[in-house]
């Protein structure tokens, strides 16, 4: 004991001390680690391999940003079969019938074969002439005309004298026409005459 109080120096009992407190720091650091885990000063760079590492265990947050590749593209699907035709809906009702509107009048008949026919009385001072024209067969009047050539005497306007019409009847049937013409009162003994025509045609 007094060989080793002799060699007990302030520098020793310092180098002493600062030794238990290396160690028993590192102690106390191990004590507070979890049971079968290392520190960051135990871990060598490039010492944790992907086999050290549990699957499954890291996120995608402990990577930066571009590390993890992106997964390959999956295949595009086929296209599915056309299904089957649809069946064919059922036929609509047929809607109702609409009202006949009301008859329109009837037009008038048509014409066609349209045909001329005249005559003429005798020429002479007779007063009353008359004059019957007839359609041929199957047709019927449709239109008239007449005219008288001389009969006229005196002074125009109010001494003239002549022969006038008197009468234009239709045939009953259609089929003709009569006509009548007289001197006027005072009229003169010229001679005269009654020229007549009728218009005829196929009715209907």
């Amino acid at each position: 004991m007094k060989q080793i109080r002799k060699r007990l120096t302030y520098a020793n009992v310092m180098s002493s001390i600062a030794v238990f407190l290396v160690l028993g720091g590192a102690a106390v650091a191990a004590t507070q680690l979890p049971k079968n885990s290392v520190g960051s000063k135990q871990l060598k760079k490039n010492s944790v391999v992907s086999a050290k590492v549990k699957d499954g265990s890291l996120l995608s947050a402990d990577f930066a940003a571009g590390q993890i590749p992106a997964g390959p593209q999956g295949k595009e699907g086929k296209e599915g079969k056309q299904g089957p035709e649809g069946k064919p809906g059922p036929e609509g009702k047929q809607g109702l019938e609409g009202k006949q509107g009301p008859e329109g009048k009837q037009g008038p008949p048509g014409l066609s074969g349209l045909e001329i026919v005249s005559g003429s009385s005798e020429s002479n001072s007779t007063s009353r002439k008359t004059l019957t024209l007839e359609c041929p067969a199957g047709k019927k009047v449709v239109g008239t005309g007449f005219d008288i050539d001389g009969g006229s005497t005196g002074v125009s306007p109010n001494e003239t004298k002549e022969a006038t019409i008197d009468e234009v009847d239709i045939l009953s049937g259609l089929n003709g026409a009569g006509f009548q013409a007289y001197e006027q009162k005072g009229g003169s003994a010229l001679s005269w005459t009654l020229h007549a025509e009728i218009i005829c045609a196929t009715v209907g």
